[in-house]
């Protein structure tokens, strides 16, 4: 069943972390991280090659409203993202009547191993 999200108006702030919508600012920061070898393709995507793969990315996590961005407070930078997406089970005619979202997120190599 398809579940509508927006995440226009939510923060989620942690001592360390604020998770928040994108915006085009954070196109340097999501291009940093996203051209990394390693750090798609455990999410399931190809590292960025240019700067335009990361901008038409972040233009669907801006438009889809479901994605938000991971704000390191100390380094000043987006870090990653989470995002809640439509479900295969809403394809599926024995799940569809489920309220579903699959749950993705992808960090910077940079922050493996601090908690």
């Amino acid at each position: 069943m398809y579940v509508p999200f927006d995440n226009t108006h939510i923060t989620i702030n942690t001592p360390r972390l604020l998770l928040r919508p994108f915006t085009q600012d954070d196109l340097q920061h999501f291009y940093e991280y996203a051209s990394v070898p390693g750090v798609g393709e455990l999410a399931g995507w190809p590292h960025h090659k240019t700067i335009t793969e990361s901008e038409s990315e972040l233009q669907l996590f801006i438009q889809s409203k479901s994605a938000f961005a991971i704000y390191h407070k100390a380094d000043e930078k987006v870090i990653g993202a989470i995002g809640l997406w439509d479900s295969w089970t809403s394809r599926e005619e024995a799940y569809k009547h489920l309220k579903a979202k699959n749950i993705s997120y992808e960090l910077s190599k940079c922050t493996g191993g601090k908690g």
